[in-house]
């Protein structure tokens, strides 16, 4: 139930048809909170139910010029924004940690919140993320869904250590890398019957892990298999595996939509962020914003491509002569080569070591 009239509000835009309004959400499960800002500066509020179509038949209703639709990233925010897309209005769809915020801690309701986004999305202060297709959204689940297993899977061998360590028995050795024998070492320690029972359940547990994550990955597959010239493109550089390499292609999709090699380390979260000020010293580090397990990956791969690419071994050894610290300097070496696996993904070729 609105907590502003409809009439109300069709009074508050009568005049100004022709202007753009700026209008700002705070989107909730079950409701939208709505501020409709006009040329002049003043703005009114409502509440409406939280449905897409819902939202769009109320704004079409008031017969405005949109000038943009303004709210916060969230878990229903692409379907929101394909919604609005489709009737001919805006989106702005923000990520959090790109709106502005004040100074000083305010007072902080739905109603300030909306009217915030609506005030930003006039001076033009906000810039909308990249919205994927249905697809590439389904896509991007089922891989998720395959990290969201692999850390599951790590907790429960996790636990089984700690039972262990609960217990006092030893560790066996085969459980270090867990090896496939591992399962057949643990059963063969003597231990009390209830205590091995909770032994065979967290096995199980991890037997079902092991079983979902391989169908998983055998869907994923599947899926990049008709993609599969620009999967071998960046499977092309030394170290750069499988699940980097799929992960990268469903992460950033639509890779044309990047015009230059830092928006791309940007929206991974490898851009330091330079903060200077006076006579002090330029300094960058990074910020936790972005991909981050697509940022752990390329690290992991940026150690392997190291290894095996004398170019990347030149590069490493480049960048620890000037920061001295390995991590900083293996994190510079992925931020290069996530500017080259953008390329190849984009050019469709394939990896040419350089000439150092």
């Amino acid at each position: 139930m609105a907590r502003t009239s409809l009439s109300s509000v069709q009074q508050f835009v009568k005049g100004f048809e022709t202007h753009p309004f700026f209008i700002g959400i705070d989107v909730h499960k079950r409701s939208y909170h709505l501020a409709l800002r006009r040329i002049d500066g003043k703005a009114v509020t409502l509440v409406c139910p939280a449905d897409p179509l819902g939202l769009v038949g109320v704004i079409q209703r008031f017969c405005i010029r949109v000038g943009g639709i303004a709210y916060e990233a969230g878990p229903t925010g692409f379907g929101l924004a394909r919604a609005l897309r489709s009737a001919g209005m805006r989106p702005l769809m923000a990520a959090p940690s790109r709106i502005p915020r004040a100074v000083t801690a305010g007072a902080k309701t739905d109603r300030l919140d909306c009217l915030r986004l609506a005030d930003y999305a006039a001076k033009g202060l906000i810039r909308s993320i990249a919205v994927p297709t249905p697809r590439q959204e389904a896509q991007r689940s089922l891989l998720r869904r395959r990290h969201d297993i692999v850390d599951s899977l790590r907790r429960c061998k996790q636990r089984i250590k700690g039972l262990l360590l609960f217990l006092g028995l030893p560790e066996p050795t085969q459980t270090r890398r867990w090896r496939r024998t591992a399962e057949e070492a643990l059963r063969e320690l003597p231990m009390e019957p209830h205590a091995r029972l909770t032994l065979e359940s967290h096995l199980r547990e991890l037997s079902f892990y092991q079983k979902e994550l391989s169908e998983v990955e055998e869907q994923l597959r599947q899926t990049v298999r008709q993609d599969g010239p620009a999967l071998a493109c960046l499977q092309s550089v030394p170290g750069v595996g499988e699940v980097v390499a799929t992960t990268f292609m469903l992460e950033l999709f639509s890779p044309e939509r990047f015009e230059r090699a830092e928006e791309v380390t940007s929206y991974l979260g490898l851009a330091p962020m330079v903060r200077h000020s006076g006579e002090k010293t330029p300094s960058g580090r990074l910020h936790p914003v972005g991909k981050t397990r697509l940022r752990s990956l390329l690290i992991e791969s940026a150690w392997m491509w190291r290894q095996y690419d004398p170019y990347a071994r030149d590069l490493y050894n480049r960048f620890l002569g000037r920061m001295g610290i390995a991590q900083k300097a293996i994190v510079a070496v992925a931020r290069k080569l996530a500017v080259i696996l953008w390329r190849l993904y984009v050019e469709r070729r394939h990896y040419r070591t350089a000439v150092i």
